[in-house]
């Protein structure tokens, strides 16, 4: 007997109802899937005679044929299996909206899947149905506004190396041949109405960073690029027999920066929302208009490669701010490859989300590997020179002040013996002890 449960793509369904009109609209017009009809919420069958089944047919193919609109006649289909199971199944239907004939396309007649439920689609998502279907381009539209500059374009492109004038922009998609700017051009622009949030956050939930950053969108990529930079903080301790520094950034390699330029590359900016960066005590979420765009969020994380931008994503190509399209997301999870927190990636149909783990969160909270009170003085009131006499005494327990004047004369320019022992009575004090005579005696690590 087949395994029945339900899931992003799978219904159960006792009886055929006429709530299943609404699972039926629901697969057509997000990735499409499987209803089973003769299966209870827990998976159990419960058949269906062989006496009703013309009568089922005969309603179901009504439904079909007269209920929806567009007719989606040849994207459900269906059978019974050895269970006595209905198994109806529906494809991703490709003029969406698909709504009730009777309701039109409108919340009221027209529903969507989200997770392993079904419900009323609002009025933007159907207009974003509409929009897509049409093979509508936001980049590739007129733009409201036509008079623009681009100061700050240009002098990226010319900071490159790139010519830029009117073939180039007619050739990026900026304008068309009659000289009409697109929304590419306005985003682009110093004029650009896009507006870029990010926040920091205490324990308390009471801002520490508040900052919106707007213009064109290189320059606000730039700003925010930078003030992330800034909030990515970098711990700093000292290996308790090494006496090595070893920093750990909050967020590893180039995941929080692959996280942002993702953010940018893939967001809907017909949609009248912010990117939203905001860095949390435990972790860093980053939110950005529209869902996954031509996939789902299974085939994003495989590897497959969608563009909601991609005129966008080739100037910032152009400009090195990508090297490889459709890496960002491998990347970010290869910086967290040795770490047992994992990013997480959300989607709805409106946003994209992810959350990057603070790696620093559970040393912040007293959970160091070495000892506090040492680390945070070393940290503080220890110079180059105080680590280079450690590491020389952790090296050769016993040596004397002359022998560490010899360890570290090529590598400290300007060393001489009086300093070395003025940093080991003033700072190293705590650390390091001379054991025996001044003469005959040496330093040594203190336990």
């Amino acid at each position: 007997m087949t395994k029945y449960e339900e899931s992003p793509n799978v219904e159960l369904k006792s009886e055929l109802v006429d709530d299943v009109k609404h699972e039926l609209l629901a697969f057509l017009n997000s990735h499409g899937g499987t209803i089973y009809i003769g299966v209870d919420n827990g998976g159990s069958v419960c058949p269906i005679e062989p006496s009703t089944r013309d009568g089922i047919d005969s309603k179901l193919g009504n439904w079909i044929q007269e209920a929806f609109f567009p007719s989606p006649v040849r994207l459900i289909g269906h059978d019974y299996n050895d269970d006595g199971v209905l198994v109806i199944k529906v494809r991703e239907g490709t003029n969406k909206p698909y709504y009730l004939k009777e309701k039109g396309p409108k919340p009221s007649g027209v529903y969507i899947r989200y997770g392993r439920s079904t419900r009323k689609a609002s009025e933007s998502e159907i207009l974003g149905m509409i929009l897509s279907s049409a093979k509508y381009s936001f980049e590739d539209d007129e733009s409201d506004t036509q008079e623009l500059s681009f100061r700050f374009f240009k002098e990226e492109m010319e900071d490159n190396g790139l010519p830029f004038g009117d073939r180039e922009m007619v050739s990026l998609g900026m304008r068309r041949t009659d000289g009409v700017y697109t929304n590419l051009a306005l985003i682009l622009s110093d004029q650009s109405p896009i507006q870029v949030k990010v926040a920091e956050y205490d324990e308390a939930m009471d801002f520490k960073v508040k900052k919106v950053f707007g213009g064109s969108l290189l320059r606000v990529l730039r700003d925010v690029r930078e003030q992330c930079d800034r909030l990515n903080d970098v711990s700093a301790v000292i290996d308790g027999k090494t006496f090595i520094r070893i920093e750990t950034a909050s967020y590893p390699g180039s995941s929080l920066r692959e996280a942002v330029l993702n953010a940018f590359c893939h967001a809907n900016f017909f949609i009248r929302s912010n990117i939203k960066i905001e860095f949390f005590p435990s972790e860093c979420r980053i939110t950005n208009p529209g869902g996954v765009f031509d996939a789902t969020l299974d085939d994003v994380l495989m590897g497959v490669q969608t563009y909601r931008n991609p005129r966008l994503v080739n100037v910032f190509y152009k400009l090195g701010y990508i090297e490889n399209f459709g890496t960002g997301i491998p990347r970010i999870r290869g910086a967290y490859a040795s770490s047992e927190e994992k990013p997480v990636f959300e989607s709805s149909e409106n946003f994209f989300f992810v959350r990057l783990p603070n790696l620093n969160a559970k040393k912040k909270a007293g959970d160091d590997e070495i000892n506090d009170e040492i680390n945070d003085e070393i940290k503080e009131n220890i110079s180059d020179l105080g680590l280079a006499i450690l590491r020389a005494v952790a090296k050769r327990p016993g040596i004397k002040a002359k022998d560490i004047l010899e360890e570290l004369s090529s590598a400290i320019e300007g060393i001489t013996i009086d300093k070395v022992r003025n940093e080991i009575q003033r700072n190293l004090k705590n650390h390091i002890e001379l054991v025996g005579s001044r003469k005959s005696g040496g330093y040594h690590i203190k336990r």
